[in-house]
């Protein structure tokens, strides 16, 4: 569902501070297209499966190897 995509992505631009969608306000016609369509679906069919919840696709999100690497500092 949209509303289901809606949340992932606004999840994932707190995270990585960019969301997968970004225009994040803007889901419809007028809105960008997201830049992993894929990953945006899973995430959002899995957000729906575990209930609704953020706290568990906060979980998912930052045990992800993506996130590992999106945090890694930057050897001086």
């Amino acid at each position: 569902p949209l509303t289901a995509r809606v949340m992932v992505n606004r999840l994932w631009q707190h995270l990585f501070g960019e969301g997968l969608v970004r225009t994040p306000d803007d889901f419809g016609i007028t809105g960008a297209d997201p830049t992993h369509p894929e990953l945006l679906d899973h995430l959002a069919i899995r957000f729906v499966e575990s209930g609704w919840s953020v706290k568990q696709t906060l979980r998912w999100m930052m045990l992800s190897r993506t996130y590992r690497l999106a945090s890694t500092g930057n050897p001086g």
